[in-house]
């Protein structure tokens, strides 16, 4: 795939919702760290443009979005578990 068929497949309508919100938040984590100097807004951020990304890996696994929520599922259990002891 050449980069010009490449951001066609990017900007087609089932990826115009991830390539929105990554390219967004890599623009706002920019801007927050070096327009505004902000640690909390930039880590914000960032946190989006991984969610974003993970979002993009995930959709081209074969049940990628169930395993996904199967694995983040366990997490939030873990966890729930570890901290009430």
């Amino acid at each position: 795939m050449g980069p010009l068929a490449y951001v066609q497949h990017l900007l087609s309508t089932p990826r115009l919702p991830f390539t929105a919100a990554y390219f967004s938040s890599i623009a706002l984590t920019i801007y927050f760290a070096a327009g505004l100097h902000s640690t909390v807004l930039s880590l914000l951020a960032a946190i989006v443009q991984i969610a974003c990304l993970l979002w993009y890996l995930v959709s081209y696994f074969p049940m990628g979005s169930s395993g996904l929520r199967l694995a983040t599922s366990f997490g939030a259990r873990r966890a729930a578990s570890w901290m009430t002891g």
